[in-house]
């Protein structure tokens, strides 16, 4: 299977062909648009070439969103687990306390987290 029908020179980290293909950019909620990336014939994974992620990168320093992920420990209190959530994601999300959140599992190892109101 081609995209676009370029095949790049080296393989994905799976060991499939990357070709050149259209993809949808999304980075935060900010849409980039229809770019030009890598895809893998193989395993589908997909990859933004180095103009279109400095691109992102810039318009994701001058927005104050680049570098917000944070990892968090899991902890317990009572019967329940908590995820405490960093300031600057709370802040970019509009949750305070007392928010309310909907929780949902969206694979066996990927949580959603939806402001509800």
């Amino acid at each position: 299977m081609k995209r676009n029908g370029k095949v790049l020179p080296y393989p994905c980290r799976c060991g499939g062909t990357l070709v050149k293909a259209p993809m949808q950019v999304e980075y935060f909620g900010v849409d980039f648009g229809i770019r030009e990336g890598h895809v893998c014939t193989r395993c589908g994974d997909e990859y933004l070439t180095d103009e279109v992620w400095q691109e992102v990168e810039d318009k994701a320093k001058e927005l104050g969103l680049f570098g917000i992920e944070r990892k968090v420990k899991v902890r317990k209190s009572g019967n329940s687990l908590v995820v405490s959530i960093p300031p600057e994601i709370a802040r970019y999300l509009g949750i305070k306390k007392e928010s309310l959140v909907s929780l949902v599992p969206t694979g066996k190892r990927k949580i959603e987290i939806e402001v509800a109101g």
